[in-house]
């Protein structure tokens, strides 16, 4: 070979060189998913990665690759990463109550089907005896639930003084939830929230009460306690107060909260001596744990009834100056509770009876990613059950929100963010917070919302002069004067009509940020 043609080859192979080098792909972001720790602790010696290398990658616990794997790996090419590194989460086999799944499958994979049917009286989501619903990448395409043909409505919801409700429906269906609210200057004495079940509203509406009804914690004497203790109390609110063991009560047993004030508490004065009870009092059907023969003040006593009957009252009892305390009483169970209701977003743990005796319990759970609120266990009761828990609803955080305040995610989330977590947002470049904001940019995920913070230009000086007025309000701020770029205003509704939108709209570049509107009841 001449020189010249020698000389040649080399140039080629050193330009073939450079060329691959341009292509080589840079370390990749792993959706649901991570590769192996050396790469994270030795990135810039693995990466540029050359064309044809191949990377493993790995699923995080629920998710899989789109093939349906655990382990995956993904070859460099001229074009990038092939596949792109991701994972989708995988959907579970539903727990459905009155209905039946086809198939032994638990797990299934993106894009694949699963057929679901229900019971007689109960039809899916769609309104059918049976259905096909698809595993997406966020999930099922549409939740399986066997509902009752004709499901119970509840009736509508009268105004609540000094207060109100949304939404305002003429009848509403199992499942729908009202939210509460009070005027100002009142407080919600109650839940804020009832959901329409089966068997009607439950909890019980809230009342609206004035502030300066509310008492503080109660004046304890000394050497006493109380069985029931909270931070503030309702106008006509009754606490019973006991002495320590050893102590005599002098006074009245009770003190009432009194439009802010309490009555009278007693006093606890020492016993001289000790006073001595008769043997425990009989209880038909039943028998007491008794562990003496004697028995001095402050001495208890346990109750249990016998096989077939449950207790009513307390099951304990108590020597006081030389006297017993009530004793319980130990009836039949004859009054047996239906299966018991369902839940939003959950469902019971185990199968369901056609029948349960009292005192039975069952324990409910809720949907992937949903929080539940309050006792995951209800008893049943003398024919009804114990309150059943909520489930709260997780947050989505929406690009185009984002977008119009000017703001983007600080951490990049695994999974769903859950009622109750923070999320942290910081402005886009070229964006600040308004001078007169205080809440910061962290945000706490409140049943299923978000509120989101607002970022300006930096660089803006615009100034806006009076805000719009609004019908069936007004503002709280003062009005009139100049508003400088960032600061806000806050409105208000007249009473019977609730606030639709931000309850405060700002001043971004001279010009007013849309405001709420007041809807009528």
């Amino acid at each position: 070979m001449k020189l010249k043609d020698l000389a040649f080859v080399i140039i080629l192979m050193i330009l073939g060189e450079l060329s691959a080098e341009e292509k080589r792909c840079d370390f990749p972001t792993v959706e649901n998913g991570r590769l192996a720790q050396y790469y994270y602790t030795f990135k810039s010696f693995y990466f540029p990665m050359s064309i044809d290398k191949k990377l493993p990658f790995f699923c995080l616990a629920g998710y899989t690759t789109e093939s349906g794997k655990q382990e995956e790996q993904s070859r460099c090419t001229a074009e990038g990463w092939s596949p792109e590194p991701r994972c989708f989460r995988k959907c579970t086999k539903p727990d459905l109550t009155n209905g039946y799944v086809s198939g032994v499958k638990f797990l299934y994979k993106i894009q694949e089907n699963m057929r679901y049917g229900c019971a007689s009286g109960y039809k899916t989501t769609g309104g059918k005896d049976e259905e096909v619903v698809q595993c997406l990448s966020d999930g099922w395409s549409s939740q399986p639930t066997c509902r009752k043909e004709h499901e119970l409505q509840c009736s509508s919801l009268r105004l609540i003084e000094n207060g109100y409700f949304h939404p305002i429906k003429q009848t509403y269906e199992e499942g729908d939830v009202v939210q509460f609210f009070c005027h100002e200057n009142y407080y919600l004495s109650g839940p804020d929230l009832i959901q329409c079940y089966n068997f009607g509203w439950y909890p019980e509406s809230p009342v609206c009460e004035g502030r300066r009804h509310r008492c503080p914690p109660p004046p304890l004497p000394l050497n006493s306690k109380t069985e029931k203790y909270s931070t503030a109390y309702r106008h006509g609110e009754i606490v019973h107060i006991q002495c320590e063991l050893n102590f005599l009560i002098q006074g009245s047993e009770e003190i009432r909260c009194e439009n802010g004030k309490w009555t009278e508490p007693p006093k606890c004065i020492e016993e001289k001596e000790k006073r001595v009870c008769e043997e425990p009092p009989f209880v038909e059907n039943g028998a007491a744990n008794l562990h003496s023969k004697i028995y001095y003040s402050g001495d208890k006593v346990t109750y249990r009834c016998d096989r077939g009957y449950h207790i009513r009252g307390s099951n304990e009892i108590a020597c006081n100056r030389g006297k017993w305390t009530i004793p319980p009483e130990c009836v039949e169970n004859n009054e047996n509770c239906r299966p018991p209701p369902n839940i939003t977003n959950g469902a019971v743990v185990g199968v369901l009876l056609p029948s349960y005796t009292t005192g039975s319990s069952v324990e409910y759970r809720c949907n992937e990613y949903y929080l539940l609120r309050g006792s995951k266990i209800s008893h049943c009761e003398q024919g009804r059950w114990s309150s059943p828990p909520v489930c709260l609803e997780p947050c989505t955080v929406n690009a185009d929100n984002m977008n119009r305040n000017n703001i983007e995610m600080k951490w990049a989330y695994e999974g769903k963010i859950l009622h109750g977590d923070l999320i942290d947002f910081v402005c886009k470049q070229g964006y600040d917070m308004p001078p007169s904001t205080l809440s910061g940019l962290s945000v706490q995920c409140n049943r299923g919302e978000v509120k989101y913070p607002l970022c300006v230009r930096k660089e803006s000086k615009g100034i806006c002069s009076s805000p719009p007025l609004i019908k069936n309000g007004v503002l709280i701020s003062s009005a009139g004067g100049i508003y400088e770029n960032g600061s806000s205003i806050e409105y208000r509704c007249f009473d019977h009509h609730f606030l639709q939108g931000p309850r405060e709209a700002y001043c971004v570049e001279g010009v007013w940020t849309t405001p709420p509107l007041c809807l009528g009841m």
